[in-house]
C-alpha cells in the first residue's frame, strides 16, 4: 500500500518529537570545540545554519561532511548531534549540514540547492574552523544518504553539476558513508507514495524526468570514491540499499556493504544514526570507523 498524504502529515510531528526525546539522553553539547548554528544564508532561518565540532581528544584531523535524513521534510542539524557524538569520540571532526525542508511549495532540487551552498560556504571558511589541514569523508542518512551521495558525485564529476546547474567545490573527499539511503529517487516516489503525498514530499513541481536527473543511480556508473552502505532486516527502504549493492559490486572501487540480520523491532531504518547504543548499531558504526582508518591512509 502506497502512503498517502494524510499519514505524512501524522508523522512528521511525531518523528520530530521522537528525535527530541532521543537526544535529551546524551551529553550536552559543551563537551567538545563547537562552532554552533553557523549561517551559510544570513535569514535567520535555524535551516540555513550548519554546526561545526572538533574532536578534543586524539584528533585524526579527519572531518565528517554529515547530512541528516527526515524524509525531506522535518529534522535538522541539531538533530544529528547524537550521531556526531559517535564520531567525536573516536576523534573525528564533524559538521552537521543543514536544509530547508520540503513543505510542498519547494522542489526537491530546492534541498539539493541548499546543500551545495552549505558546502560552499564550509569550504570557504575552513580555515576559521582550523579545519584546512583535514582529510574529509562524507556521510548521510535516508534521504540524507540520498544528498550525500549526489553531492559526492557532483564532486566526482563537474559534467553533472553544468547537467543540474550546480558550482560545487571539491572537498577532495577521500570516501562515503551511507546508512539506509534513498539511491533510485524515482523508483523511491513512484513506488511508494500517492500522488499528493509526493506533492508533499517532493514539491508540486515534480516529475519523473526531475527525479530520474536527482536520483544518484542516474550517475553511479561513473562513481570512483570508497563507498560504505549499511541497512537492515526492518529497513523499509532497504530495496534501495540492495540495489546500490547490486551496482557497486560491478566496479573496483573500495566497497562496504553491510546489511543487519536482526529481529529486533528496534533494529529498523538508521537504527545506527537514531540509536547508537544498539548492540546492532555499535558494530555497524564500529565498520564505520574501521572503513575510514582504511581510506584516510
Amino acid at each position: 500500500m502506497k502512503i498517502n498524504r494524510l499519514v505524512v502529515e501524522i508523522l512528521i510531528p511525531t518523528v520530530k518529537r521522537g528525535i527530541r526525546n532521543r537526544r535529551k539522553t546524551f551529553p550536552p553539547m559543551g563537551v567538545f570545540k563547537e562552532f554552533l548554528d553557523v549561517p551559510y544564508i544570513d535569514d535567520g532561518d535555524s535551516y540555513h545554519q550548519y554546526d561545526v565540532f572538533l574532536a578534543t581528544e586524539n584528533r585524526k584531523n579527519v572531518c565528517i561532511l554529515d547530512i541528516h535524513g527526515g524524509s525531506y521534510l522535518f529534522s535538522g542539524h541539531r538533530d544529528n548531534y547524537i550521531f556526531a557524538y559517535e564520531f567525536l569520540k573516536e576523534g573525528y571532526d564533524v559538521i552537521c549540514l543543514d536544509y530547508l525542508p520540503n513543505d510542498g511549495k519547494r522542489d526537491t532540487k530546492d534541498l539539493v540547492s541548499d546543500c551545495v551552498l552549505c558546502l560552499n560556504h564550509i569550504y570557504e571558511h575552513l580555515k576559521d574552523f582550523s579545519l584546512e589541514d583535514d582529510k574529509f569523508v562524507m556521510t548521510g542518512d535516508s534521504a540524507g544518504g540520498h544528498f550525500a551521495l549526489l553531492l559526492s558525485e557532483m564532486m566526482e564529476d563537474k559534467k553533472i553539476q553544468d547537467l543540474l546547474g550546480f558550482n560545487l567545490h571539491n572537498f577532495n573527499l577521500r570516501g562515503v558513508l551511507l546508512n539506509c539511503p534513498v539511491y533510485d529517487f524515482e523508483w523511491t516516489g513512484y513506488n511508494q507514495m500517492t500522488h499528493g503525498a509526493m506533492k508533499r514530499m517532493f514539491g508540486k513541481n515534480y516529475s519523473l524526468e526531475k527525479m530520474r536527473l536527482l536520483s544518484p543511480k542516474e550517475y553511479i556508473k561513473d562513481f570512483k570514491l570508497p563507498l560504505f552502505v549499511s541497512t537492515c532486516k526492518n529497513d523499509f527502504i532497504r530495496k534501495e540499499s540492495l540495489k546500490l549493492n547490486e551496482d557497486m559490486r560491478q566496479k573496483d572501487n573500495k566497497f562496504v556493504f553491510i546489511d543487519i540480520d536482526s529481529d529486533n523491532k528496534k533494529v529498523d531504518h538508521v537504527h545506527n544514526v537514531v540509536a547508537p547504543y544498539l548492540e546492532e548499531s555499535k558494530r555497524v558504526n564500529q565498520k564505520m570507523f574501521e572503513f575510514i582508518e582504511t581510506i584516510i591512509k
